[in-house]
C-alpha cells in the first residue's frame, strides 16, 4: 500500500523494529493482524510480550491462561461511586477476547514461546472517569478514531470501498496467506494506515478524550520492561496509538509501583455481543465467518479465501433446504455463486474471495426477481450465519459479576434449577401463597429485564388490568447460557436485579418528559403498578408522590382516565402485588374520578380525526367508575364515585348543538343505558341529529358514537329504527356510497345474528319481504371493488338519464323468440 507519510511518521515507521523493541500496530480482532502477530512471536521468541489493556488486568492472567478458557470470553470490570443524587452509580466495561484477537495471540503464543506478558494500559476506572459520561457498559476497545477518519473515509471512496470495513478488507484481510506471515510488511501498512488517520486529530481533542494520558501511561510502562528484561520486547497496540508511543518513549520515564488491581472478572461472552454490526464498539463484523477464517489460516496449505467460501455457501444452502425454504438454494446456484465470488475478488485485487466479495456473489445469484422483494430474507440469514451464536466458558474459578451472582441466589431461594437448560413450567396461586407471589415477582423482574429466563402464559395480567378475577398465573422459564449473557450486559446498571430494575425505573420517569408525558399521571401511574409487579416497593412513596402531583396538573382526559383504571387494578390486586390496603392507594383513586370529570367537557371539542379514540375514553371513564364502585364497600363507593356527577356532565354533553358529533351519540347512549334519560329524550335528541337539516357526515358520526357505546340500540328501540331508516332513506345514491364505508364500521358491534336481525327489522320498514334479503355472497370481491362497482354503477345512471335512456334501467331482457 503506497502511502506519501509526513516525515516524521516516516520516521516513526523506521523504529517500528528497532533495537529490540518491536512494534505490533494492530485492529482489534482482526484475523489478519492476529496471524502475522502469531508469525511475528514464533520467529521473534521475545523476552515480553506488552498489551494494550488495563495494567489491573495482569493478576487475571492465570485465569485466561487456564486451559479450560475458551474464546469469546470477556474482562468484565465495575465500580461502584456515588452520583450527583448520592445514590450509588456502577460503571461497567468490558475487554472482549476471542480466537482471532490479535491480544489473545499474544497470550496464548507469548505463553508458548516462554515470554512473560503484561497489560500496559491505564487503568480503566481513570479511562472511565474521562470518557464514561452514563451508566451504559462500553467496550474498552473502542475505534471511533479509525470510524470517523477524513482520511480513511476518502481513501475509502478513491478505493471503491462502500464503508471502512470494507476498506480494511480490501487492504488487510484479502491477502495471501504468504503475505500475512510477512509481518513486517503487514504492520508496516498498518501503521501507515492508522498513523495517517490520527493526523485528523488535534492533540488537544486527543488530550480531553483520554488518548495522550494513556499513551504516556503505557510508554512508561515500555520503559520499565525495556530496563529489566534482557531481549526482544514486543508491543501488541491499537495502530493508532502506535507512533505516538514511539514519539513519548524518548522521554518517557519508568513507571513506579504495583498498579492496584481492579474489581474484574472473566466472564462467557458471546459473538452476537462482539459483532460490530449490533452496536459494539470496536472490532470486526461477522464474528463466525472471520472465526472460519481464523480456523482455515491455522490449517496448513492451501489458500484459506476460496475454502471458507465454499463452506459458507454450502452452510447457507444446506440451511434453506432443512428449513424447507419455497426458494431453496441449489448445488449449481452454489456453484455459480463460488465462480462469482473467485471472479470478483480477482477483479478487485483480492488473493482470494473474501467477505464483501462473498456477500456480493450471494446477491447476485441467489436474489430472484427485484432485488428489493428477494434480499429481506436471505439477507438476514446470512447475517445470522456470519454473526454465529458461539458462547465462551471460563473455568468454575472464574467467579462471576455481582449482579449474575445475586440473580442465581434468587432463583435458588425460589426453588429455580439452575443446573440445566430444559424449559419448565411454573403455576403459581397467587391469591393464597405468599412463596408463589414471591416466585411471581422475581419472574416479572426477569422479563422486565429482558432477561429470557421467563415468559408469561396466562393469569391475571396487573399490567392491563385483565383476568383479575383468575387466581392461578402461569409460567414457561428456563435457566440458560444467554440468561447470564443479558445480566452481564445489564451489569452497568447494578450489582443487584433490584437495583438494575430500578435505574431502569428511573430511565422511564426521566424519559416521559423528553416524550412530551412530563405531567401524565396515566404514564406515572402504569410506572406506580411496574414497581410493585416486580418487586420495586421501595420505590412506592415516591411514585405515589409523583402521581399526586401529575394528577393536579395533568390536562389529559384520556392519561387520567389511565390513571383511574391503573389505580383500581392496584387496589384490586392489592394482596397478590404486596401494596395491602394502603392508604396513598385509594386516595388516589378516589381523586382520579373528579380529575377525569372536571375535564370531560372538553370533549365537545374534539375533532373528526380524534373522535373515536375519544368516544372509547368516555366508554374507559363509566368503565373505571363501576370497577371503583365493585372495588370498594358500596356505601364509601356511592360517596367517592357519585354516579350522578358523570349523568350530569354527559347530559350536559348530549344536549350542546356544537359537540362533536361521535361525542354527542356515546353520551346519550350511555344516559340511556344508566336510566338517566327516558326513550322519549333520546327519541327527541334522535329527531335533532337524524331530522330535517342534519347532514350526512354529522348523522353518521353521531350513530357511530351511540353504536359504539351501546350497539344493540337499534334493535331494540323501534323509534331509533325508524329515525335512522328515515335518515339514510333521504341521501341521494352518491351520498349512500360515500358514507357506506363508515356505516359499516359502525355496525360491526353487533354479532352476525343481530346484523341479520336488523336487516330484517329494515326490511319491514321498507316493504320488502325479509327472503329476498338473501343473495349470493361473493367472497373474492374486496370492499374496495364493491365500493368501485357502486360509483361505477351511479356513474352509468347518471350517464344514461343525461342521454334520455333513463327508461333502460328498468328494463328486463325479453324472452328469446322461437
Amino acid at each position: 500500500m503506497a502511502v506519501a507519510l509526513p516525515a516524521s511518521l516516516m520516521a516513526a515507521r523506521e523504529k517500528l523494529h528497532a533495537n529490540g523493541l518491536y512494534f505490533a500496530p494492530l485492529r482489534h480482532h482482526s484475523p489478519a493482524c492476529a496471524f502475522a502477530l502469531q508469525a511475528m512471536l514464533r520467529e521473534l521468541r521475545p523476552a515480553a510480550v506488552l498489551i494494550e489493556g488495563p495494567d489491573g488486568f495482569n493478576d487475571m492472567l492465570p485465569l485466561l491462561l487456564d486451559q479450560r478458557t475458551r474464546p469469546p470470553v470477556a474482562l468484565l470490570c465495575q465500580s461502584s461511586e456515588p452520583g450527583e443524587d448520592g445514590a450509588a452509580r456502577t460503571r461497567s466495561a468490558f475487554f472482549p477476547f476471542c480466537d482471532y484477537s490479535p491480544e489473545w495471540v499474544a497470550l496464548v503464543t507469548g505463553q508458548e514461546v516462554g515470554a512473560q506478558l503484561s497489560f500496559i494500559d491505564l487503568p480503566w476506572q481513570a479511562r472511565a472517569d474521562k470518557t464514561q459520561e452514563d451508566q451504559e457498559a462500553r467496550s474498552l476497545m473502542a475505534e471511533r478514531y479509525l470510524a470517523h477518519s477524513t482520511y480513511l473515509n476518502a481513501l475509502a471512496r478513491q478505493a471503491g470501498c462502500r464503508d471502512q470495513d470494507e476498506l480494511w478488507d480490501h487492504l488487510f484481510e484479502s491477502r495471501s496467506r504468504a503475505a500475512l506471515l510477512d509481518w513486517r510488511s503487514l504492520f508496516g501498512d498498518v501503521f501507515s494506515y492508522c498513523a495517517m488517520a490520527r493526523l485528523d486529530y488535534e492533540p488537544a481533542v486527543l488530550e480531553a478524550e483520554g488518548s495522550l494520558p494513556r499513551e504516556r501511561h503505557m510508554a512508561s510502562h515500555i520503559a520499565r520492561w525495556r530496563g529489566q528484561v534482557d531481549g526482544p520486547i514486543v508491543v501488541v497496540t491499537g495502530g493508532f496509538h502506535t507512533s505516538a508511543l514511539i514519539d513519548l518513549l524518548e522521554q518517557a520515564r519508568p513507571i513506579s509501583g504495583t498498579p492496584a488491581a481492579a474489581p474484574s472478572w472473566l466472564i462467557r461472552y458471546s459473538f452476537e455481543r462482539l459483532d460490530a454490526l449490533n452496536g459494539y464498539g470496536a472490532g470486526m463484523p461477522a464474528p463466525a465467518y472471520y472465526q472460519a477464517v481464523w480456523d482455515a489460516l491455522q490449517t496448513p496449505g492451501g489458500e484459506h479465501h476460496l475454502a471458507v467460501a465454499v463452506d459458507q455457501l454450502t452452510r447457507l444452502a444446506q440451511h434453506s433446504r432443512a428449513r424447507g425454504l419455497q426458494d431453496r438454494i441449489s448445488t449449481a446456484e452454489v456453484q455459480a455463486a463460488v465462480l462469482q465470488a473467485a471472479r470478483l475478488a480477482a477483479l478487485r485485487g483480492h488473493a482470494g474471495p473474501g467477505r464483501q466479495d462473498l456477500l456480493d456473489a450471494m446477491r447476485s445469484c441467489f436474489v430472484k426477481g427485484a432485488i428489493d422483494d428477494g434480499m429481506q430474507g436471505l439477507m438476514t440469514d446470512v447475517r445470522r450465519q456470519m454473526t454465529g451464536s458461539r458462547l465462551g466458558d471460563v473455568p468454575p474459578s472464574a467467579g462471576s459479576p455481582p449482579l449474575v451472582e445475586d440473580a442465581r441466589a434468587l432463583a435458588r431461594r425460589h426453588g429455580l434449577r439452575l443446573d440445566d437448560g430444559e424449559p419448565r413450567l411454573a403455576r403459581l396461586d397467587l391469591y393464597r401463597k405468599e412463596r408463589h407471589r414471591r416466585r411471581s415477582q422475581y419472574f416479572q423482574l426477569m422479563q422486565y429485564l429482558d432477561a429470557g429466563l421467563a415468559k408469561w402464559q396466562g393469569g391475571p395480567d396487573f399490567l392491563t388490568g385483565g383476568r383479575l378475577e383468575l387466581l392461578f398465573e402461569e409460567w414457561s422459564y428456563a435457566w440458560t447460557p444467554l440468561v447470564e449473557a443479558r445480566l452481564i450486559e445489564l451489569s452497568g446498571d447494578g450489582a443487584t436485579l433490584l437495583e438494575v430494575a430500578l435505574a431502569r425505573l428511573l430511565r422511564e420517569e426521566q424519559a416521559l418528559g423528553a416524550e412530551g408525558r412530563a405531567r401524565s399521571a396515566g404514564s406515572a401511574a402504569a410506572l406506580l403498578v411496574r414497581a410493585c409487579v416486580i418487586g420495586l416497593h421501595e420505590r412506592l412513596p415516591g411514585l405515589l408522590d409523583l402521581l399526586s402531583q401529575h394528577l393536579d396538573d395533568d390536562g389529559d382526559f384520556a392519561s387520567v382516565v389511565a390513571c383511574g383504571h391503573a389505580l383500581v387494578t392496584l387496589w384490586r390486586a392489592r394482596e397478590p402485588l404486596g401494596v395491602r390496603e394502603h392508604p396513598g392507594v385509594l386516595q388516589l383513586m378516589r381523586r382520579a374520578w373528579p380529575a377525569a370529570l372536571f375535564l370531560l367537557p372538553a370533549l365537545a371539542d374534539v375533532d373528526q380525526h380524534a373522535e373515536s379514540a375519544q368516544v372509547g375514553q368516555l366508554l374507559a371513564l363509566r368503565e373505571f367508575g363501576r370497577a371503583a364502585r365493585s372495588a370498594l364497600p358500596a356505601e364509601e363507593a356511592q360517596l367517592a364515585f357519585e354516579t350522578a356527577d358523570l349523568h350530569r356532565h354527559l347530559d350536559g354533553l348530549a344536549r350542546r348543538a356544537d359537540c362533536a358529533p361521535g361525542i354527542c351519540g356515546a353520551a346519550s347512549a350511555l344516559l340511556f343505558l344508566d336510566g338517566a334519560w327516558s326513550e322519549a329524550q333520546l327519541s327527541q335528541l334522535l329527531e335533532q341529529r337524524f331530522g330535517a337539516g342534519a347532514t350526512p357526515q354529522d348523522a353518521v358520526r353521531f350513530l357511530s358514537g351511540l353504536m359504539a357505546a351501546a350497539p344493540e340500540l337499534l334493535l331494540t328501540q323501534p323509534g331509533l329504527r325508524r329515525s335512522f331508516n328515515q335518515l339514510v332513506g333521504s341521501w341521494d345514491e352518491t351520498s349512500f356510497i360515500q358514507y357506506l364505508p363508515d356505516l359499516r364500521l359502525a355496525f360491526t358491534g353487533l354479532k352476525p345474528q343481530e346484523t341479520g336481525e336488523l336487516a330484517e327489522a329494515l326490511a319491514l320498514l321498507n316493504g320488502a319481504a325479509p327472503e329476498h334479503l338473501q343473495a349470493e355472497l361473493h367472497y373474492d370481491v374486496s370492499e374496495a371493488e364493491m365500493l368501485a362497482g357502486g360509483r361505477l354503477n351511479a356513474a352509468l345512471a347518471a350517464c344514461l338519464e343525461r342521454d334520455a335512456l333513463a327508461g333502460w334501467l328498468n328494463m328486463t331482457p325479453e324472452a328469446p323468440h322461437g
